[in-house]
């Protein structure tokens, strides 16, 4: 049986997996959250590489067709690494989120929100800029969002309070497209939205993901003709805490929730070429 991966820093990679569920609904996936680690975007990149990798090292014992980074930290970060090391393709969540807003904005005005990490890699903008002659790519950090959005206890006023404070240079910059360029941050579309208090086109990169996914594995040949079994669910922190999240934010009723086992020291490396096949 030959698997899709989602691998993300916590649980905005859900968003992703939505979105397979949705189009996909013959495929097994298998998602893998660095709940013990998140949020990524305030570490340092030796320490998101490393967690990363466990996670790849984790994923060795299962068939993949397909992996997909639904972290732009990491998309940001290691991408192009991944694709070079491992034998099955790789997709992030940057590019098809750029080209997405590229095809979408009127102005060539774009404003991205994403992580510290993601925002001073500068991946967007770049990205951005190579799909869209002319284009104006304002990025904007929001280093409190992924920590709240993973906090059962954040009060709404917190997360507000946020995203005003990261939402206003933008809309003095007078951007007509908003990238939400962090998987979390869907998770609070409606709190955006009131509180940009006016028009804007808000680009989701889960659906254009999503769309790249589909492409590759018709070009493979790997579409799943018939169920593959259930999803599976794995955390690096808190299993039961993970499960109640799944329960909220997908239409998996009674998801299968397991725990990334520790490693052991002496395979603590990164992988080789035929790694997670």
């Amino acid at each position: 049986m030959k698997n899709i991966a989602v691998i993300d820093s916590g649980s905005g990679g859900l968003t992703v997996a939505n979105e397979l569920f949705g189009r996909l609904p013959d495929e097994r996936i298998i998602y893998v959250g660095d709940h013990g680690n998140c949020p990524y975007g305030n570490k340092s990149i030796k320490d998101i590489k490393a967690s990363v990798y466990r996670i790849i090292r984790f994923l060795g014992r299962f068939e993949l067709k397909l992996l997909i980074v639904a972290c732009n930290t990491a998309t940001a970060l290691m991408l192009d690494e991944l694709k070079e090391k491992l034998d099955i393709p790789v997709i992030g969540v940057i590019e098809p989120g750029a080209q997405m807003a590229a095809e979408t904005t009127q102005n060539r005005r774009i404003g991205v929100i994403a992580t510290q990490r993601t925002a001073d890699s500068h991946m967007y903008q770049q990205t951005i800029r190579k799909k869209l002659d002319g284009a104006e790519v304002f990025e904007q950090a929001c280093p409190k969002l992924v920590s709240y959005l993973e906090n059962n206890d954040t009060r709404p006023g917190e997360i507000t309070s946020a995203l005003e404070e990261y939402l206003a240079p933008l809309r003095r910059a007078n951007v007509d497209t908003l990238v939400m360029g962090c998987t979390h941050y869907p998770l609070a579309e409606q709190q955006i939205l009131k509180v940009w208090g006016g028009p804007v086109n808000l680009v989701d990169p889960a659906r254009a993901t999503i769309d790249q996914a589909v492409q590759t594995l018709k070009t493979n040949g790997d579409l799943s003709l018939a169920p593959e079994g259930s999803h599976l669910f794995f955390t690096t922190g808190d299993a039961g805490e993970f499960s109640q999240k799944v329960k909220k934010w997908t239409p998996v009723d009674a998801p299968v929730v397991l725990t990334v086992p520790d490693e052991d020291p002496q395979i603590n490396r990164p992988p080789g070429p035929s790694t997670a096949s």
